[in-house]
């Protein structure tokens, strides 16, 4: 994976990124053949170096919208030494056409089924250009194995036991990229996931669900059966869910200490044009204080860039944050990934400022704002996170004597470390794209040509 340019804390040559682990390389080291000839090397270049001269005779990267240009300057590296590279992710399972070219074979949706069946083909000598997972009949996703972890370093993250119950969301918020590249809701047997959690020697987990409670019933049983393993836990979880009580006592009582919820914004008429008019933020505080009489620290999620803002909003919403008493805030800015029904308003509106995807990491300005200049958003954004990072406000938010574990202090002082950052270092310099900004995706990069899916392989 290319460095995402995730959160760090660096400490001389030691980085720690800001994140819980990721399970991308770790699921499909598990997907790889138990064989003795086959040896697997994992590599995050968010926290260690890509090791770009070691001998390999098959390259995978995994590619997210925001590392695309560096993820194919990798692959054009390897390629150029003779090394056959594979391309898959989010990214590449939107703009399939586009990552075809810097690749010798590409993997489209979920790796499960599509991984495994490449890499029997390379064995054969006969991998194809395209691999695409199989379609699922039900709401089920099986088959996913226990991930890989021996093979990560788990020192590189601030959680390094992460866990997924459930992948995909019904929702269909409009700067949401998952409905596009995961449109069905599917949910692993509950077996599964205590097995992958029974794996894990340590005493919290990270659920990296985009949307871990939206099957009522899947979670009670899920929750129900980590009862008895006395894990700690934190996961991602909309407002409106949180309405139910009975099912928040049980996320408790299963071991629940800390959530991120996405509150976006406080505007109601806001929430309605995103497609999120389910969360009420009149609502906003009975969540908040429910979930902290349970000794539950919360992530508040807000974005900045909406239409409805304009210069007020910054204020406004730090006064929000403020009010509600949100632990740990974190702000993000407007963003039309591509595949999202945002992307496609924005062009037809001719908003989009850069289509360099360098730019996308929901810390840049990409867009141009309906009421005010990108300049004004960028330095409001900014100044948002600062505000809310002063030590005054920080001494508010880790004085709770309820907290169940150190997640409040730690995610505050990180934060007060990535507000320096956002001032002093180069790559927060400007609002705008730094390089090219890059031209729209044609048609071709939507789609790969139907000459190539069931093309051969040249290597």
């Amino acid at each position: 994976m290319p460095d995402a340019h995730m959160h760090k804390l660096r400490v001389g040559p030691f980085v720690r990124s800001m994140r819980e682990a990721p399970l991308t390389l770790t699921t499909l080291a598990a997907l790889v053949p138990g064989d003795p000839d086959i040896e697997v090397k994992l590599v995050d270049g968010s926290v260690d170096p890509v090791p770009l001269d070691d001998p390999a005779d098959l390259v995978g990267i995994s590619v997210i919208t925001g590392c695309a240009p560096s993820a194919y300057a990798m692959a054009r590296h390897y390629r150029e030494r003779g090394t056959p590279v594979v391309l898959g992710g989010v990214h590449v399972s939107v703009l399939p056409g586009e990552a075809i070219e810097h690749a010798d074979a590409i993997v489209i949706g979920r790796g499960e089924s599509a991984w495994p069946r490449l890499i029997e083909d390379f064995r054969r000598g006969r991998m194809k250009r395209v691999y695409r997972e199989h379609t699922i009949g039900s709401d089920v996703l099986e088959g996913v194995p226990t991930p890989r972890r021996d093979l990560q370093r788990k020192s590189g993250y601030m959680m390094p036991n992460s866990v997924q119950a459930t992948r995909g969301c019904r929702r269909k918020c409009d700067f949401c990229s998952v409905p596009a590249v995961w449109p069905k809701y599917l949910k692993r047997p509950v077996a599964d996931v205590i097995r992958d959690i029974k794996a894990i020697s340590g005493n919290i987990i990270a659920f990296n669900d985009v949307s871990l409670v939206d099957d009522a019933e899947y979670a009670r049983e899920l929750f129900t059966a980590m009862i008895p393993l006395r894990k700690r836990w934190g996961g991602l979880v909309t407002a409106d869910s949180l309405q139910d009580t009975q099912l928040l006592d049980l996320m408790v009582e299963s071991g629940c200490v800390y959530l991120l919820v996405g509150f976006e914004s406080g505007d109601q008429a806001t929430l309605r044009r995103i497609r999120k008019s389910f969360n009420q933020t009149v609502r906003y505080k009975d969540v908040v204080a429910m979930l902290q009489r349970r000794g539950i620290t919360i992530q508040g999620c807000f974005v900045f860039g909406f239409d409805h803002d304009d210069k007020s909003v910054f204020e406004s919403t730090v006064n929000l944050v403020q009010d509600l008493g949100i632990d740990i805030p974190r702000y993000s800015l407007y963003t039309p990934y591509p595949g999202t029904p945002l992307f496609a308003r924005l062009m037809e509106e001719r908003r989009i400022l850069s289509f360099n995807w360098n730019d996308y990491d929901t810390m840049h300005v990409v867009i141009q704002p309906a009421q005010m200049s990108p300049g004004d958003l960028y330095s409001g954004f900014k100044w948002a996170y600062r505000e809310s990072f002063r030590l005054h406000r920080i001494a508010q938010r880790v004085a709770r004597p309820d907290l169940r574990c150190p997640i409040n202090f730690v995610g505050n002082l990180c934060y007060r470390i990535f507000v320096h950052r956002l001032y002093h270092e180069r790559r927060f310099a400007s609002p705008y794209s730094v390089g090219d900004p890059g031209r729209a995706p044609g048609p071709e990069q939507w789609q790969v040509p139907a000459e190539l899916e069931e093309t051969p392989c040249r290597v």
